[in-house]
């Protein structure tokens, strides 16, 4: 099985930096690292070239231009510009305890999707951890005993929401495309993500309710290992209320048409919403 991590970034290059740093600390590494980019105004290519340098794995880096906030789209660019079988999603924002990738990889199965939920650090924990700290693997004193609780604590709810689904009385745990893997050949059945979903928010519950339709169910193997969420100034978007608004009427009116079948996103992987194309390197 061929693994590809997918990154996606919008600026905020010391969190990218801090994020591989972490990533060369894994004890299983993926088969090859995409960067997605929604058209960061920041150098990203220059500011990550002395890390990636270091990879024993390839790296590649797609980009289009910023025109609103389209996650969905972005990762659907990381998805197009990779190979693997099985598409593990970070964000830029995570650093990660040591097993997190071995993690994913070894609950991998057909009809499975794997779901995750991070530490949110304070701005005053976050700024303490530097890159040395994290290139020492040292950042784990910076977690609290309680906020290691709640990761055992969302596993545990998790558990019981995938018995649940057996036994179909729930499609839980949700997807938290944050932090989540996916195996390929499902992400194409339901041809992605919609990118149509434009602006914050819906667009990971949208990709969850259509691959339980299809019959993929998620599961949360996360209580030992975990991810940890670096704080950050939100991003201003002009209209951002407004288009959020819009994704959650959109994201109603998608509800209907799944549960009558129609699972497949119509602008997905394969009909890219809009004429911009992404351009693709290696780095």
């Amino acid at each position: 099985m061929k693994t590809s991590l997918i990154i996606t970034v919008y600026n905020r290059k010391e969190h990218l930096r801090k994020a591989l740093i972490s990533l060369a600390n894994q004890s299983v590494f993926p088969d090859e690292l995409i960067i997605s980019d929604d058209g960061s105004e920041q150098d990203i290519p220059a500011a990550i070239s002395d890390i990636v340098a270091r990879f024993d794995f390839p790296v590649k880096y797609v980009r289009h231009e910023h025109k609103g906030f389209r996650l969905a789209k972005t990762r659907n660019n990381g998805v197009r510009a990779s190979s693997g079988d099985f598409l593990i999603f970070l964000d830029q924002d995570l650093i990660h305890t040591r097993n997190l990738i071995k993690t994913f990889v070894e609950n991998a199965k057909p009809r499975r999707f794997i779901t995750g939920m991070p530490i949110w650090l304070s701005k005053e924990k976050s700024a303490k951890i530097t890159e040395e700290i994290i290139s020492q693997y040292d950042f784990l004193r910076f977690v609290s005993n309680e906020e290691i609780k709640q990761v055992e604590k969302q596993f545990k709810k998790d558990r019981n929401y995938y018995i649940l689904h057996k036994l179909r009385l729930t499609n839980q745990p949700r997807l938290r495309g944050g932090v989540c893997a996916i195996n390929r050949s499902d992400f194409e059945e339901i041809n992605g993500y919609d990118e149509k979903f434009i602006g914050w928010g819906a667009e990971d519950d949208d990709l969850g309710r259509r691959l339980y339709k299809i019959g993929a169910a998620g599961f949360n193997p996360f209580r030992n290992e975990f991810t940890i969420h670096l704080w950050h100034e939100k991003e201003v978007i002009a209209g951002k209320g407004v288009r959020e608004q819009a994704n959650y009427e959109y994201y109603q009116q998608k509800k209907k048409e799944i549960a009558a079948g129609n699972y497949r996103a119509e602008f997905g992987l394969d009909n890219p919403f809009g004429e911009d194309e992404p351009e693709t390197c290696i780095l």
